[in-house]
């Protein structure tokens, strides 16, 4: 089966090293484009499966365009290859179900096993995005008053608040609707007794929530190391 592959980015010579690397593995390269318009245009007129892109295509939110279009998410498997590392896009992309986030400072081999991985329909298991994942939907302890406690589905709800996320990422990321987040929402910010969503961030880092688990130079370097040790052994 033949797997195609779209990269969107605003650097053409980006677009020129993702195209060489695809066209040296075994994907079929589709184009390169420098737009969300050309993405719309692309999306009417030919079909692909994997759509590589950047965070941030000139003044545009890739994952917010993902959230506002659906209907891609059934024509293919998205992939941030990106600069852009941070926890928040780390939350936001696991939540709005990216399927790997990849650094632009890392060897380009581990963009095509992310492509690969995308080809063979199995998730990544060295991604950053499954450590987001598992630490958005840990029960974190909070300080709290004894009359007004969290309830465990507030806990989490206020740990994404702290990564960031809006109400429509936090309703995909846990599964239930908008209007049920907003309603968790108001609901932890008056039982902690804050007025906005960034003083209840203030305010879950200062009473129990832990900090990320790593940043994404040691994952990268961590798990790169990994690899190339369970390769050896194999081929030992």
């Amino acid at each position: 089966m033949v797997v195609r592959v779209v990269s969107i980015d605003d650097s053409e010579l980006c677009l020129l090293g993702i195209q060489q690397a695809i066209e040296a593995s075994e994907l079929s390269w589709v184009r390169g484009i420098g737009s969300l318009q050309e993405l719309r245009s692309l999306v009417d007129s030919q079909p692909f499966d994997i759509l590589i892109s950047e965070l941030r295509i000139d003044s545009d939110d890739m994952l917010e365009y993902w959230q506002l279009h659906p209907e891609l998410h059934d024509k293919c498997k998205l992939i941030l290859f990106t600069y852009n590392e941070n926890v928040t896009h780390f939350a936001r992309a696991a939540a709005c179900g990216v399927w790997d986030f990849v650094s632009k400072r890392g060897p380009i081999h581990r963009l095509i096993r992310a492509c690969q991985s995308a080809a063979d329909h199995v998730k990544p298991t060295d991604s950053i995005l499954n450590v987001a994942r598992q630490y958005m939907h840990s029960d974190h302890s909070f300080t709290t008053s004894e009359t007004h406690p969290l309830t465990r589905r507030e806990r989490q709800v206020l740990a994404h608040l702290a990564l960031g996320l809006s109400n429509r990422e936090i309703a995909r990321s846990i599964s239930v609707s908008l209007e049920t987040v907003k309603e968790h929402v108001q609901n932890v910010l008056r039982k902690i007794k804050v007025n906005d969503r960034t003083a209840a961030a203030v305010w879950a880092l200062r009473n129990g929530l832990p900090t990320f688990p790593l940043d994404p130079v040691t994952f990268l370097a961590r798990t790169e190391t990994q690899r190339e040790r369970d390769e050896n052994h194999l081929i030992g």
